[in-house]
């Protein structure tokens, strides 16, 4: 008796989705440190793509377990606490008038030529509409981006978001 199991493996085989499989090319293989290295780069590519639409569930797609975000205005974020970040920030700048979704992007700039690490990464980091700016760190792992830690300028929509 033949098991129908065993005649297709794909059924049960758990396989790695296309992203992680490495690709060969005349016989060989990417070394493990590229592999790891272009993982951990597109992790960021699309941890700043969130960042840049405001989205939070894309930037929560692109983070580790534990990942972690320190706004010292704003407070002290988790991977899914992250769009209560969204809601404080919004509640904040209110003052300065309505506030529409698009208005809470920030565009991330960088690396920094100095940031050489994945796991102290700087990116000039702002946001056009609201007028901040500032620099964060953002540490990434393979499995995502771990934490970010954001610092502002003093100016007068970082003074307006501190005063809250």
């Amino acid at each position: 008796m033949r098991l129908a199991v065993l005649d297709e493996p794909d059924t049960w085989t758990r396989r790695a989705p296309a992203e992680d499989v490495a690709p060969r090319a005349a016989g060989r293989t990417t070394p493990a440190s590229e592999r790891v290295a272009s993982t951990w780069q597109a992790q960021i590519d699309r941890y700043l793509a969130g960042w840049a639409e405001a989205d939070p569930i894309k930037i929560i797609a692109a983070t580790a377990p534990g990942y972690r975000l320190d706004d010292p205005f704003v407070g002290l974020f988790t991977r899914w606490s992250l769009p209560q970040y969204f809601d404080a920030l919004q509640a904040r700048l209110a003052a300065s008038g309505p506030l529409v979704p698009r208005d809470l992007a920030f565009v991330l700039h960088g690396p920094m030529d100095h940031s050489s690490s994945r796991l102290g990464l700087k990116f000039w980091r702002e946001a056009p509409r609201l007028g901040l700016t500032g620099v964060a760190t953002i540490q990434a792992g393979e499995r995502g981006v771990i934490a970010e830690t954001t610092a502002y300028d003093l100016n007068l929509a970082s003074d307006l978001l501190r005063r809250v």
